[in-house]
């Protein structure tokens, strides 16, 4: 994870407060050495003084003895007696001071032991006064020879010197690696400082960036939400309004978003209608579960009742657990709902309408029919009873009598063909095309030798339709084709499907019904027809040729394309005129409803 400036900044100064304390640390370690050697220095000069101190003392005594033996002054006795005094007290102060020298001591303990028999031979001397002086003096030099007691002491002060440039050096050497560590850690310590500052301020630019572009899509956000024309707005978990669009402050009546900061549903609303706003609030804050979509009725701040679809969702911290609010949005479904109510009662008109065209069919299957199935007979009568009666016109008026009946009849028949699309259509079912069509087959067969037709089919799918209404399909489909043969030539039709998956779709608009569709082709060797009638073949009652060249009433084609847009697919046609008729056929291979 990134640091953040707070544990950056820390984290430099609690490096650069460390880096201070090491250098403190040996700061004072150095010190403590440097202080030590310094005193190991200082009682080196104070040996060397005291050690000075002693030869001192010792040549007063040694001189006011000679003198003292030489003149008698009592004042030079006192003077050797004091000096004497003296130098075995600095004898002792030395013995003390070299407590850490054994080599040293060693050397004091022997000018001690030579100096207090030099004291000894001379107070000897002088406790013996009054005889020889030359002997007195002869005593003097051959005891406690004074150049031997100089030569151990020499001996003594050198050892000190030489300690003492020892310490100096040392004393030295920890300044110089006291200022050295002292200068690294402040370089150090600036160093980290530094660095923790540029850090800083890199971090400093990167939150103003940050705030700059926060900022920018906060910006956005709310020209978004604003152009939005549904009512958008955020609540708090207490059920107070946070912020809103112009939509939703245009529902309310208000034109400043301050005025809807920090209240609540209940300054806005009715108390029985704000109660039902805060308990579906209160649900999605305790469940964590949304509203979605659900539409309610509403009045606006004028008191216009509307319609509204209502989402709120809860809105949740950027860790994802907790909740800190409700996002709602309200949809104006006014129009959808007054369209809706139109779309009901014209369902209802149209429900009315196809009840009345059942009645129709029923008629026409009954009512109608019944007196053409008379005005038939009774020409066939007149036919077989009177033909001889009647004169050359006579006859064909009753012969276009008896056409127009027949056209009546197949008409009314294409008519209830048409209409049982719809009104006797059967539950989809599993239906193997390939049976369907061998049963066609079988029903054209006489036709098919009559006309030395050539059929040829290729492999067949199971799909979910009527079969009934599939039969129909293809009986009219090669109906059509063997009825539109090019004179004197042998009609040859093929019929073949194949599976395609979804990417291959090509169904009409809003009718695909599953992921997989079937696509049948029904292709002829006829007379085709030109290019610009490949929608009016599919037109009810519309004819590309006179009853004269080919009979029928142009409802066949029609009754193809009723039949593949209740099974949720789409037919079409591709033809130019010689050159034969090619029909598409694309039917679902898996209905979503059984009906």
């Amino acid at each position: 994870m990134p640091f953040s400036i707070r544990l950056k900044v820390l984290l430099g100064f609690g490096l650069a407060i460390l880096a201070v304390g090491i250098i403190a640390f040996l700061s004072i370690q150095s010190t403590r050495l440097f202080i030590r050697t310094a005193e190991w220095v200082s009682r080196t000069h104070l040996v060397l003084e005291t050690h000075e101190s002693m030869l001192r003392h010792l040549m007063e005594a040694e001189s006011a003895a000679r003198g003292y033996l030489i003149s008698g002054d009592e004042l030079l006795l006192n003077s050797f007696q004091q000096a004497a005094a003296e130098g075995i007290s600095d004898a002792e102060a030395l013995r003390s001071m070299l407590a850490d020298q054994p080599g040293q001591r060693a050397r004091l303990a022997t000018i001690q032991k030579r100096m207090e028999r030099k004291l000894r031979t001379l107070r000897d001397l002088i406790e013996g006064r009054g005889g020889d002086a030359n002997a007195r003096f002869s005593a003097m030099g051959q005891e406690g020879s004074m150049l031997e007691l100089r030569s151990l002491m020499a001996e003594f002060e050198l050892e000190e010197e030489r300690l003492l440039g020892e310490r100096a050096g040392l004393t030295h050497q920890i300044g110089k690696e006291t200022m050295g560590r002292i200068l690294l850690g402040s370089g150090a310590t600036a160093a980290l400082l530094l660095v923790a500052l540029a850090l800083i301020l890199h971090d400093i630019a990167a939150r103003r960036r940050a705030e700059a572009l926060l900022a920018q899509e906060r910006n956005l956000l709310r020209s978004l939400i604003d152009a939005i024309p549904d009512h958008i707005f955020v609540k708090d978990p207490q059920g107070r309004y946070v912020l809103d669009n112009v939509a939703h402050r245009r529902f309310l009546n208000l034109s400043d978003p301050d005025q809807l900061v920090g209240r609540t549903a209940s300054d806005f609303f009715p108390k029985e209608i704000a109660a039902i706003y805060d308990a579906d609030d209160q649900s999605v804050l305790s469940s964590g579960n949304p509203i979605l979509n659900r539409e309610e009725p509403a009045a606006t701040a004028e008191g216009k009742m509307i319609w509204l679809s209502t989402t709120k969702v809860p809105l949740r911290d950027v860790t994802g657990q907790r909740l800190i609010g409700l996002v709602c949005v309200n949809s104006d479904i006014s129009e959808r709902k007054l369209a809706e109510e139109k779309m009901r009662v014209f369902a209802a008109q149209l429900e009315r309408s196809n009840g009345e065209l059942r009645d129709f069919a029923s008629v026409a299957s009954h009512d109608l029919q019944e007196p053409l199935r008379k005005i038939q007979a009774f020409a066939d009568r007149l036919r077989l009873k009177c033909a001889d009666a009647l004169e050359e016109q006579g006859l064909d008026y009753l012969e276009r009598i008896q056409n127009a009946a027949g056209r009546m009849q197949t008409l009314i028949q294409d008519l209830l063909t048409l209409s049982y699309v719809t009104s006797r259509a059967q539950p989809f079912v599993q239906v193997d095309l390939g049976e369907v069509l061998q049963g066609v087959l079988s029903d054209l067969e006489v036709r098919i030798e009559q006309d030395a037709a050539k059929i040829e089919v290729g492999p067949m799918a199971t799909i979910d339709a009527d079969p009934v209404q599939m039969r129909q399909l293809f009986q009219n489909l090669l109906s059509n084709a063997l009825k539109f043969h090019k004179p004197g030539q042998p009609p040859e039709v093929t019929i073949s499907a194949r599976v395609v998956p979804a990417p291959e779709q090509a169904l009409a608009p809003g009718t695909g019904q599953g992921e997989e569709i079937c696509q049948i082709v029904v292709a002829d060797n006829g007379i085709g027809f030109d290019e610009q009638y490949v929608e009016q073949v599919f037109t009810l009652f519309q004819r590309l040729h006179s009853r004269e060249e080919y009979e029928g009433t142009g409802i066949g084609l029609a009754v193809c394309r009723k039949i593949a847009h209740r099974h949720g697919g789409s037919i079409v046609a591709k033809s130019e005129k010689g050159q034969g008729a090619t029909f598409i056929i694309k039917l679902p291979v898996k209905q979503i409803t059984k009906s």
